[in-house]
């Protein structure tokens, strides 16, 4: 291909990833959810994160593929297991990209109001949509160059909210104890649960590899360097927000108020226009990644291969592309940010989980391959992302674990009817 993604480009989309409009609207909910140890919640989500993205480390750099979590499973375990995690890390990536375009205009709404109506959130929510498909079937460089572009501007706000706000803190107000008389290990994992979310997204790093210079190399450095540089700045911004906003608990836009209540009318006002510019930049990546999950099942025959055709002249998944984004259209308009985060972090397990598997599986079965990145210490470091991954998803709702669980379903149930209609084909051509 002419134009490649650089290192710089994987680094982009994993900020873009990984930072997005959770951080502008979590930060409350962990605060509720584990009292003043909100801050450390980001490092224990943030360590099961880093465990897991150790493990994507390592089967990134045995391949040179595009589809990420999907190939690792499909290598190791098969086409159906294959097929189930590339549905499911599709699932996860259009609920992650509806909720925070619809985050979007509820940011928006501290300085726009009319913004605060559901129709509008979702109307700003689909025009962004259509926009970023437009782009990216122009070719996969202006994508990431809009990527860039954003994971650059979106820090400038939170950076300053730190660095301004640190020298507002009250100490007293970081000294609550967890909330209920919860212990300290219940407290961290709650509000750890709370936060998911904002981390979630360095998986996306390793989708657009066959596209990418150098991927072995580029790839583990950019999605570990995103997910370490991601935490230390959200248990920072935690800080501020629980050493400044005079109800933490209860905030509706926590940093543009936390803003306000040090700073004045002017920095909530700027920071509002940072949340709509995180929000932005991580559908400017999003909008990348999404389509390369399913041309990659196209590619292996496991969908239809319209989904996998190129553009002649752009060498773009069209079709893909287009699919992706009416189906992101379609669940902004359906439901709010709440709850589309909630339905993308369970669905984001699948990937996490089968990845995590893969390592000592592909190991077994491809020990001569090539890897620039391997774990030390053997399969203790899989194995301990897994059961991270599982001690997470203990405290998931029930409604959305059974959503999750419908999702799959019928993802297998269409995977099914594909194979077997291709199958029939394949007899009648004889």
């Amino acid at each position: 291909m002419k134009s490649r993604l650089t290192l710089l480009d994987c680094l982009a989309i994993g900020i873009n990833g990984i930072i997005g409009s959770g951080i502008f609207l979590l930060p409350a909910r962990v605060f509720a959810a584990a009292g003043g140890l909100a801050w450390a919640s980001w490092f224990a989500v943030g360590g099961v994160c880093l465990l897991v993205g150790l493990c994507f480390g390592e089967v990134a750099s045995g391949t040179e593929r595009s589809g990420g979590p999907y190939v690792y499973a499909r290598a190791a375990f098969g086409d159906w297991v294959g097929f189930a995690v590339g549905w499911m890390a599709f699932a996860s990536v259009v609920l992650s990209y509806a909720a925070v375009a619809r985050a979007l205009g509820r940011n928006l709404s501290y300085i726009v109001p009319s913004l605060a109506a559901p129709l509008a959130q979702g109307a700003l929510a689909a025009a962004v949509v259509a926009a970023l498909a437009l782009l990216n079937w122009r070719g996969v460089k202006p994508g990431a160059v809009a990527s860039d572009v954003f994971s650059g501007a979106k820090l400038l706000p939170l950076l300053g909210f730190v660095a301004v706000g640190l020298f507002f803190i009250e100490p007293h107000r970081l000294a609550v104890p967890p909330p209920h008389g919860e212990s300290a290990l219940t407290a961290l994992r709650l509000g750890g649960l709370a936060g998911l979310f904002a981390c979630t997204g360095f998986e996306y790093v390793p989708v657009p590899a066959g596209e990418t210079d150098n991927p072995r190399r580029n790839v583990p450095l950019a999605l570990l360097g995103a997910l370490l540089g991601a935490t230390l700045l959200y248990a920072l911004v935690e800080i501020v927000f629980m050493g400044t906003h005079p109800d933490p608990a209860n905030a509706d836009k926590p940093l543009a108020e936390a803003a306000a209540a040090f700073a004045g009318p002017w920095a909530a006002r700027l920071l509002t226009v940072g949340a709509a510019v995180s929000s932005f930049g991580y559908c400017t990546g999003v909008a990348l990644v999404g389509p390369r999950y399913l041309s990659a099942l196209a590619d292996d025959g496991l969908v239809p291969p319209a989904l996998g055709r190129r553009h002649p002249r752009f060498a773009t998944p069209g079709v893909a592309i287009v699919v992706t984004a009416a189906v992101t259209m379609a669940l902004a308009l359906w439901a709010d940010f709440d709850r589309l985060s909630d339905l993308g972090n369970v669905a984001v397990f699948a990937q996490y989980l089968s990845t995590c598997l893969a390592v000592p599986v592909l190991r077994w079965l491809q020990p001569d391959i090539p890897r620039r990145f391997r774990l030390p210490f053997g399969p203790l470091i899989p194995v301990a992302g897994t059961a991270g991954c599982l001690l997470f998803l203990k405290d998931m709702k029930g409604d959305d674990l059974r959503f999750a669980l419908v999702t799959l379903a019928g993802g297998l149930a269409l995977f099914a009817v594909l194979r077997w209609a291709r199958r029939s084909a394949l007899g009648r051509a004889q």
